[in-house]
């Protein structure tokens, strides 16, 4: 019989614990429960070396995002890291998956759907042909400082998490295009395996990035870049003809460049 997955579950409320080792247990996995405290978590991973750890990102002593950085310069495994939050930060998220994190949960949510996400993460981790052991290409130096330079151009505010991912996708796409070739999904699971995120967080922060800077950005500017693939709806491209449309520009810029 397989080895039972252990989890770390970090937080103060019994109830919740309760929940969670319930609806954990069921699904065949071993949950270790620890105090919301940075140290104790800290202390609990070091001797369980457990596959994942469902915790907050603030605690006392220290928090999620420095327990992930340490683990990363020591011996000891890191686990995967999945986060509980009490507000809705897209910084503060996008500072936790840059550190390595997996995704964030925002509270109150169902202890039975935390449950099967971590199951189906931790299972897909274990088959060699899901998406994220796919050995996509590493975006190089010059594709992301391209694609950065023009997203700043546009006025993409570089503090949401979107910016990063759609900087991310650009400069992916720049390195080998026909890889994307059907269609927006398998750049989405490309970002997202690169950025340690999930596929809809990657659409959701996108979409996010792309509305913010038609909301503050120069119209004149937008016209002259975007031009039929506004929509008279909405006032702004979607998602995809977002990302194509600054894609050729880009492409259309490096050809010219190459002669």
């Amino acid at each position: 019989m397989p080895q039972a997955r252990k989890i770390i579950i970090s937080d103060n409320d019994q109830s919740f614990l309760a929940s969670c080792q319930n609806a954990f247990e069921l699904l065949g996995m071993q949950v270790i429960p620890v105090p919301k405290h940075g140290r104790l978590l800290w202390d609990a991973i070091e001797k369980e070396r457990p596959d994942l750890v469902v915790c907050n990102i603030f605690m006392a002593y220290c928090d999620a995002i420095h327990i992930m950085e340490h683990l990363s310069q020591s011996a000891v495994p890191v686990p995967v890291f999945v986060a509980l939050c009490a507000s809705d930060n897209e910084c503060l998220f996008g500072r936790f998956l840059s550190a390595g994190g997996a995704d964030v949960f925002v509270k109150p949510f169902d202890a039975t759907i935390l449950a099967e996400r971590v199951f189906h993460r931790l299972e897909c981790s274990d088959r060699k042909s899901n998406v994220r052991r796919v050995d996509f290409l590493c975006p190089t130096s010059s594709s992301t400082a391209d694609a950065a330079e023009l997203l700043k151009t546009i006025g993409v505010p570089a503090h949401l998490t979107g910016y990063h991912y759609i900087k991310i996708g650009l400069a992916l796409l720049l390195e080998n295009p026909a890889r994307f070739s059907y269609g927006t999904k398998g750049l989405y699971q490309a970002i997202a395996q690169q950025a340690h995120s999930s596929y809809h967080r990657v659409e959701r922060n996108i979409r996010t990035a792309v509305e913010a800077a038609f909301d503050r950005g120069d119209l004149e500017l937008f016209e002259k870049f975007f031009g039929s693939s506004i929509s008279r709806k909405t006032g702004k491209p979607n998602n995809a003809q977002f990302i194509a449309t600054l894609y050729e520009h880009l492409s259309s810029r490096k050809k010219a460049s190459n002669g």
